[in-house]
């Protein structure tokens, strides 16, 4: 190329009646070769192209090296005005542009010469000579010019097909799924571990070319595969997985000693066959060169399985960026993301915590401490590492930023529709990320967006079926906020059918049967539930409450004392238990539970939820059910004074009041404004003695009309 491509071009023009440099219509002069910026070239190189073009070289920016989205500006995209507060650049195409000067500058300089050319003889043969000479000189440059500017087109064209052109012999197409095991660590330092995978999965999973299958994933399919140790990933359980889960390939990096440096690898396996169908030997010479290396390993990997080197170019921040150049913080950030994952939060907190201590500026290592303080501890510190965490967000993957920021405005600022942004930004860069269409759809789902909701946590469960939260947003949706009694049962079939082990799917599947007044069904499903998971605390009262339903009021004290003893701090179950004893005629008992209730929480309630509507509906409740109705009516008047609009809350206190027409009044109000929980309707306590009212029934059947 360099031979016969380049000093060849060279040559021919500066041998031409143009010369290799070219006067631009605006006056400057301009090299007829243009060398399109990819990356720095090393000092050798750029000193053997001057030399060969006889002046110093001035390349044209292809790859903007800031941060931003590359399009036209508008007025619109200042980052104080836009929605997101991206920061745009304005795009310009630079080598179109001078691609279009240095054919302009030639054509003029043909037409300069042209017009040159000696007339005014009075011998016409003179003239009719010199006006073929003058012809052939014209085809003769025209010819030139044509012979300059298609080796110019020629050589953008080889620019174009190098950075585009992608493809691969490998069984690979875009948007495939690829699984990364863990490091093979041959050097016997520990600190290679957990920091290498996490450093080749963040640099890989920069892609939008191809899925990498995520660590929360392979630990799923571990748990189905019953294997114990979960910590560390092999090549033959990370086939196993990829063969589960019906992936072609999976990859296998290492690391081990070569000498006085270390020997960086990577194979391309098959999942189908074992065998290795490509690999990579990368070397680094000290540990400070190991992150930059396994970035041109993610590079070259990327690349073999068909993606273009301008994507690449493209999606692929440096580890040292998006991470942190110290192994050992990376080593500490890796075992709290471990931790994170296993669900063991007050190791993860130590961990990011640690790695914070050796790298103070660790930006993702911050986000994952905030996140940690903010959702299991309660610990207001976490709201200023998300701050720093969004300040220094441009430093960070595009997944690992827009997560972010949906984050801190889920949780700081309190902006639904600014969280949905930011997911909906992601969606378009990773649409097969299940974890990405569950947040959307849960960030839908808070801002009462349920219609929007549904197709995002619906999508996710094709995505990735073991998504069992997924698919409890689904049937939240549709059994409390819609009120679809079939769709529940629907959805909650499909749940059993992927998820068949997991103790919500029937649950969901007891309510959705007691949707349909399927009592026995109900309870049958609920106690399936309790066997696969004895400690699901919500299944436990609703089978209590299934039971009251039918009138199995021992069934159901049996099944509220074993809370208790689970758990003393229920309160709930000690109100249920008085609703019990009570509708079995043991007046003594119930008064007892019903103090008791009263006793636990009234202090507690008062104290910390003072201006909560709840506290004092529920203390109106347990007052009814005392005999002090005019305490009870009093604190009811308060609540209604803090939320008007508790409709529902209002009818439960009403019911307990024996104030019968008044509280179908607020349930009329309630299902005229939205509220659509069918398992409140149904199974509440509090509303037992509206079970078969004719006007409550009519409501149902005026509401819920199947679709």
């Amino acid at each position: 190329a360099w031979e016969h491509e380049f000093r060849a071009f060279v040559e021919i023009a500066s041998g031409d009646r143009f010369g290799l440099k070219v006067k631009l219509p605006a006056g400057n002069v301009a090299s007829r070769v243009l060398p399109v910026q990819i990356h720095e070239l090393k000092p050798e190189d750029r000193s053997l192209v001057e030399e060969a073009l006889g002046g110093f070289l001035r390349s044209i920016e292809f790859v903007y090296s800031e941060p931003g989205v590359n399009r036209p500006l508008k007025p619109e995209d200042s980052a104080d005005k836009n929605l997101h507060r991206i920061s745009y650049r304005n795009q310009i195409n630079k080598v179109a542009n001078s691609v279009d000067e240095v054919i302009t500058g030639l054509v003029r300089a043909n037409a300069s010469q042209s017009a040159d050319q000696p007339s005014g003889s009075d011998s016409s043969s003179g003239i009719a000579e010199e006006r073929q000479a003058g012809t052939k000189m014209s085809g003769t440059g025209r010819k030139r010019l044509a012979i300059a500017s298609g080796s110019l087109i020629i050589i953008l064209a080889l620019i174009s097909f190098y950075l585009f052109s992608g493809g691969t012999t490998l069984p690979f197409s875009k948007r495939d799924w690829v699984l990364i095991t863990d490091f093979e660590n041959h050097t016997g330092n520990p600190v290679f571990d957990k920091s290498l995978y996490t450093a080749f999965s963040i640099s890989a999973g920069q892609s939008r070319y191809a899925n990498v299958f995520s660590r929360s994933r392979m630990i799923e399919v571990m748990s189905r595969m019953k294997i114990a140790d979960k910590t560390y990933i092999d090549e033959n359980t990370g086939r196993e997985i990829a063969r589960r889960e019906g992936i072609s390939l999976l990859i296998v990096p290492g690391i081990s000693k070569a000498g006085n440096q270390y020997a960086i690898t990577a194979k391309i396996i098959e999942t189908r066959t074992g065998n290795p169908l490509k690999s990579e030997i990368l070397y680094a010479g000290t540990d400070e060169e190991i992150l930059p290396v396994i970035d041109r390993l993610s590079q070259k990997i990327r690349k073999d399985l068909g993606e273009s080197r301008y994507d690449i170019s493209q999606q692929d921040k440096p580890l040292t960026r998006v991470t942190t150049s110290s192994l050992p913080a990376l080593q500490q950030y890796s075992l709290g993301y471990e931790s994170h994952l296993f669900s063991d939060f007050s190791k993860a907190r130590e961990y990011y915590q640690n790695a914070l201590m050796i790298d103070t500026g660790f930006v993702a290592a911050k986000a994952s401490l905030g996140n940690i303080l903010i959702q299991k501890f309660n610990d207001t510190t976490g709201r200023g590492l998300m701050r720093q965490a969004v300040r220094d967000a441009g430093n960070l993957t595009d997944r690992e930023r827009y997560s972010i920021l949906a984050f801190y405005a889920e949780n700081i600022e309190r902006d639904y529709n600014r969280a949905i942004a930011n997911m909906e930004i992601l969606k378009k860069m990773y649409p097969d990320d299940p974890v990405v269409r569950n947040n959307l759809g849960w960030y839908h789902q808070q801002n009462g967006q349920y219609g929007l909701a549904l197709p995002e946590y619906k999508q996710a469960v094709r995505l990735n079926p073991h998504m069992t939260l997924t698919y409890s947003g689904i049937l939240w949706i549709y059994g409390e906020y819609i009120g679809n009694a079939d769709s529940a049962y629907v959805w909650a079939e499909r749940m059993i059918k992927d998820n068949p082990d997991n103790a919500w799917g029937y649950f969901y599947m007891g309510s959705a049967w007691l949707f349909r007044d399927s009592t026995e069904k109900s309870i049958q499903c609920y106690q399936k539930a309790m066997e696969l998971s004895p400690g699901l605390m919500i299944n436990r009262y609703r089978l209590a409450h299934t039971f009251m339903n039918t009138g199995k009021y021992d069934e159901a004290i049996k099944v509220l004392e074993k809370i208790l003893i689970s758990n003393p701090e229920e309160y709930s179950a000690y109100y249920n238990l008085g609703c019990c004893h009570e509708a079995l005629g043991d007046q003594q008992a119930a008064r007892a539970w019903f103090l008791k209730f009263r006793e636990s929480t009234e202090e507690l309630w008062l104290k910390n939820y003072p201006d909560h509507y709840a506290t004092y509906t529920s203390l109106a409740s347990v007052a009814a059910r005392l005999g002090e109705m005019e305490l009870s009516r009093q604190l009811l008047n308060k609540a209604v004074e803090l939320d008007s609009t508790q409709y529902f809350s209002f009818a439960e206190v009403l019911c307990v009041q024996d104030n019968i027409p008044e509280a179908l009044d607020y349930i009329e109000l309630a299902l005229e404004h939205g509220f659509r929980n069918l398992y409140n309707l149904k199974a509440n306590p509090d509303l037992s003695v509206l079970r078969f009212d004719i006007r409550l029934q009519n409501l149902l059947d005026k509401y819920f009309m199947p679709e």
